[in-house]
């Protein structure tokens, strides 16, 4: 039968890869993206009906699937020190924030910490150009930040499979025409400093990220979410975002209240003004907890230094 024919492998013995994930992708080729394998699998995921498949044998490979991921993720963090960038899936590639981001996360992989992300657009993009970048120079972080500006927004790319499973073809040259840039990017790069990028398909519309050297990509984005926070016992950097970013802090948040991971682990709020003003959770985070726990635990901050240290220094 047709739908027994999956594009993925439900029983996986380890993370993907760039080149797996991203195979067929042709930089001069407008309509490679839908022919690689993420894309694929994004369309086999819509087309029978997203997290919630009514064929019980989807749902069970679907699970299968995502378990073996975090098998996969489970041994490939152990030992580690982990941390994580969250932040905007929109925030532009030529915004002084990105750059920001990018320097940060350079300089945890330099320190000997794993950095992980979502492993979408935005944010998190910026988090893995610096760790893939970790070994090179300013010079390079800025020859790969002209490539990007390039392509500096990410396209308004839903409706690139609808529910029957057929694909746009002028989104799927957009969504290659921004990819492009960061492929290549990766590509070039010989000795890429480590990092894990941990997207969803729930999200596929959304390119994953090719700059992350593993990429433990999920069904369920439920399972991604609670995962991810849990992994980053090192810290979490919150940079600006919005509802999505804002139920990661509040998520973290309860982890630590209840101490989930047996300690409170760091949380940084990278944007004074931002968390402070415009999206104001420092508020809500100092009546939740302690002022003892709050100075230990979390710092608000603009400063890269700063928030680079407070992440660095912290000893579960």
């Amino acid at each position: 039968m047709p739908e027994f024919n999956l594009p993925y492998q439900p029983i996986r013995q380890q993370l993907y890869t760039r080149m797996e994930l991203f195979q067929g992708f042709q930089p001069d080729e407008p309509a490679s993206w839908g022919r690689t394998l993420d894309f694929a699998i994004y369309t086999h995921f819509v087309r029978q009906g997203r997290g919630s498949p009514a064929n019980p044998y989807i749902r069970m490979m679907q699970a299968l699937h995502d378990n073996t991921i975090s098998q996969s993720t489970t041994a490939f963090v152990a030992g580690r020190k982990v941390a994580a960038i969250m932040g905007d899936h929109l925030l532009a590639r030529d915004s002084a924030v990105y750059r920001e981001l990018a320097v940060i996360s350079r300089r945890l992989v330099r320190s000997g910490i794993l950095l992980c992300t979502g492993g979408g657009p935005g944010a998190m993009e910026a988090a893995h150009l610096g760790a893939t970048l970790a070994a090179g120079g300013d010079a390079d972080l800025d020859g790969a930040l002209a490539m990007l500006k390039t392509q500096p927004t990410l396209p308004a790319l839903r409706g690139i499979v609808n529910s029957k499973g057929a694909v746009d073809p002028a989104l799927v040259a957009q969504a290659h025409a921004w990819f492009k840039p960061a492929y290549e990017i990766a590509e070039s790069i010989h000795s890429p400093g480590s990092s894990l990028a941990i997207p969803t398909w729930q999200y596929g519309q959304e390119p994953s990220t090719p700059l992350a050297t593993h990429i433990a990509k999920y069904f369920q984005n439920s399972i991604r979410e609670d995962g991810l926070l849990a992994l980053a016992r090192q810290g979490i950097l919150f940079s600006e975002g919005k509802v999505g970013t804002i139920q990661e802090i509040f998520q973290d948040s309860a982890q630590n209240y209840y101490k989930l991971e047996g300690s409170f682990s760091p949380m940084v709020l990278f944007g004074i003004q931002y968390w402070t003003t415009k999206h104001p959770v420092v508020g809500v985070l100092q009546s939740l907890f302690t002022p003892a726990d709050f100075a230990k635990h979390i710092l608000v901050t603009d400063e890269i230094d700063a928030a680079v240290a407070f992440i660095e220094h912290f000893a579960p």
